[in-house]
């Protein structure tokens, strides 16, 4: 059945007011009882404290005259004490405490508990005895047995009282001090007797003061239901509400007049028997999802009773008790055709705009507000590596699309753009990233785009890739410096070989005049000192003589030459820098390697550049003389691949290579020296003369420890000798 709001009435008021009165009433009374049973339980805890201290008071006292007792009492005459007697006079005088409050004072003999003192409920007479294993007279029982403490049980009479037992052990007496319950309780139920009237008066004017200031409120609230269910009846949208099993509970006027049905058809039936088969199917997927406490739209489409269909948004809400258990959902309904047509319309549209970005040349993007890719054309997609457009939408702009080391600021600018802190810049270049990792520099124009108010809601991109037209300005620069690299080394081997044509001749006369004072001449004395020219002579003849050599390496023919050889003439070049700098050097070549077919000219730079950027390295970590500031050369021969090779290893102490450019350092221009100390050429310049002898240049370097350029070179290259 449809369920209706009940409409105020008298009749409900009054029993809204009787249900109240009833809940007052078990409030108040329930609070009323357990404040005096609270009360009433520390009353007897702290009634049996003072009990207690009462009876061991009075225990400790009676030992103690027992004990001055049995002093003075003469040994061997066997008379009982006498202290009891005084005891049983002055309890005589006693009336107890309370009305009901006594102390009882007895002995065990043969099983029977026997009360030693008179007592007021006897008119001061002696009670009769009671067996040990009796329930009566539980405290003097457990005093008897040694036992201390407080306990409510019975006493000589079978009457419930609250005492305190103590044992005397000096005379094997038990003592007990105690008091009635009843006595106890009824101060406690006389107060509430009392309270009881006054609470009843105050339910009955609570009662009707509640009922006099909400009865508005409770008018207006059912008013307040009145029209709330007026405006779910009038909605323009369906709404509709199912148990936890699906079935329809309530439906309201528009939900019948979408489906065309009438409302005791729809009430108690399940809602996708409505539905067209596709749509149930959805359905079925969206229940799983409003089960689990989440909810959104989607579209639904119903079979109406002529057979036709009606397609409608459905916006469902689930309904959760305390716990989070699913108990049903509510939904509303509407129709949504006119909006399909509107959506149909704005996709041609989308689509057509599409096709005109599509045709552009350049990449165009749009993004929203938090970075996320909204359109982009398919030039766009192509440059960036992807298939098709739904790799990209709804993606990330900057995680997906721009480099890791710029990610965060390029984000941070896009962002300060967003919020209008920072006034955007119309053109710029900056790289993407692709789908394959690779690197795109791209032309960006930009325009922001805004809302009706003027704020900001995302930016419309287009950008030019203009990889190819960097990297070929990169490699005119490359090629250009190179070229002016190049022509510095031939002015330098001009130099040098114009110096040291002009050095040879008079070279050459002070060697032959020291070999003619030598020869001329009986003194050793002097003779040595002629050897010593003749020695420093041919040294520097040796060293033009590799200017020279140096000077003629572009025109150079491929010849025989050993390895020992080329490191000797390189050293005549470097060698005394080596020296002066305090660089120990090993040079360990082993014998009878084979000549190699090369431009030793060209393996000469390659040494000299290596040996040189060893010792800057040494210079850097060693400035002045330390035992680990050694250079190392060893030439050795390897077989690898059923060939024979030359390995050439210069090796240093320096401050060695960071991982993280030791993979850069054959780059052409790169370089680790400051600009006036390097070009960022000689490594590069070395490692292409190395593979154009057909041989290898590596590298391999601990940071702090030690570097080592290892040079392999073929014996037989395939160059022929003079070619």
């Amino acid at each position: 059945m449809q369920p209706r709001i009940v409409p105020y009435s008298g009749r409900t008021e009054w029993m809204r007011v009787l249900l109240l009165i009833a809940v007052l009433a078990v409030i108040v009374l329930g609070t009323t009882t357990l404040t005096t049973i609270l009360l009433y339980s520390t009353a007897i805890k702290e009634q049996g404290e003072r009990l207690l201290e009462m009876a061991q008071s009075q225990a400790r006292t009676i030992e103690a005259i027992a004990r001055q007792d049995s002093y003075h009492l003469e040994p061997g005459t066997g008379d009982a004490p006498n202290f009891l007697d005084v005891l049983i006079d002055a309890h005589a005088q006693y009336k107890g405490f309370g009305e009901t409050g006594e102390f009882t004072l007895a002995k065990m003999d043969a099983g029977q508990i026997i009360f030693l003192l008179s007592h007021r409920h006897y008119d001061l007479d002696y009670p009769e005895p009671v067996p040990m294993d009796s329930d009566w007279a539980e405290p003097m029982r457990r005093a008897l047995q040694g036992e201390t403490g407080t306990v409510i049980g019975l006493d000589y009479r079978g009457v419930p009282v609250l005492a305190a037992f103590e044992p005397v052990s000096e005379a094997s007496l038990g003592i007990v001090a105690k008091i009635d319950l009843a006595e106890i309780r009824a101060p406690y139920v006389a107060a509430a007797l009392k309270t009881l009237v006054p609470a009843l008066a105050t339910i009955l004017l609570g009662a009707f003061l509640f009922t006099r200031i909400t009865r508005p409120i409770v008018r207006r609230v059912a008013e307040s239901q009145q029209l709330y269910q007026d405006l779910v009846e009038t909605m323009h949208d369906g709404l509709g509400i199912q148990d936890e099993h699906g079935l329809l509970q309530y439906v309201n006027d528009q939900y019948c007049n979408i489906l065309e049905r009438r409302r005791e058809e729809l009430i108690g039936s399940p809602t996708e028997q409505f539905m067209t088969p596709e749509s149930k199917a959805q359905f079925e997927q969206e229940m799983v999802h409003r089960r689990s406490g989440t909810s959104s739209s989607y579209e639904v489409a119903f079979t109406l009773p002529d057979g036709s269909e009606v397609a409608t948004l459905v916006s469902p809400q689930p309904i959760l008790d305390a716990r989070g258990v699913f108990q049903g959902s509510f939904a509303t309904i509407s129709r949504i055709a006119h909006l399909k047509e509107i959506e149909l319309a704005l996709r041609e549209e989308k689509e057509q705009a599409q096709r005109y970005l599509d045709i552009a040349g350049v990449m165009f993007a749009v993004l929203d507000v938090q970075g996320k890719i909204v359109l982009i054309n398919k030039k766009g997609v192509d440059i960036l590596g992807y298939d098709g457009y739904s790799d990209l939408l709804g993606r990330d702009w900057f995680e997906t699309c721009v480099p890791s080391d710029s990610r965060e600021m390029v984000r941070g600018v896009f962002r300060q753009i967003m919020s209008e802190e920072m006034v955007p810049v119309e053109h710029f270049e900056n790289p993407v990233i692709t789908r394959a990792g690779n690197t795109r520099v791209i032309s960006w124009h930009n325009t922001i785009l805004k809302d009706a108010d003027g704020i900001p809601t995302g930016t419309l991109s287009s950008g030019e890739d203009i990889t190819e037209q960097r990297q070929a300005e990169k490699e005119r620069l490359e090629m250009e410096s190179l070229l002016r690299q190049g022509q510095k080394l031939e002015s330098i081997g001009t130099l040098a070989s114009g110096v040291a044509h002009e050095i040879n001749n008079p070279l050459t006369g002070i060697i032959n005049y020291a070999q003619l004072i030598h020869d001329r001449i009986e003194d050793s004395k002097l003779k040595e000192f002629a050897l010593g020219i003749i020695e420093e002579g041919n040294r520097v003849a040796a060293i033009v003589k590799s200017l020279l050599s140096f000077s003629r390496q572009e025109n150079e023919r491929h010849s025989p030459a050993s390895m020992a050889g080329i490191i000797d003439a390189t050293l005549n070049l470097i060698g005394s820098n080596l020296r002066k700098d305090q660089i120990q050097l090993t040079v360990d070549v082993a014998p009878g390697l084979p000549l190699l077919k090369c431009r030793s000219q060209q393996l000469q730079q390659v040494l000299l550049n290596l040996l040189t950027n060893a010792r800057d390295a040494l210079n850097e970590r060693y400035p002045e003389f330390h035992e680990d500031k050694t250079l190392r050369i060893t030439v050795q021969q390897l077989e690898r691949d059923g060939r024979s090779w030359i390995r050439t290893v210069v090796e240093d102490h320096g401050n060695g290579i960071a991982p993280d450019i030791v993979e850069r350092i054959f780059d052409p221009f790169f370089s680790t020296k400051p600009r006036e100390r390097g070009t960022g050429l000689g490594l590069s310049v070395s490692y292409g003369l190395v593979r154009d002898h057909h041989g290898q240049l590596i590298v391999e370097s601990v940071p702090n420890a030690t570097t080592r350029f290892i040079m392999d070179l073929p014996v037989e290259n395939g160059w022929s000798v003079n070619a």
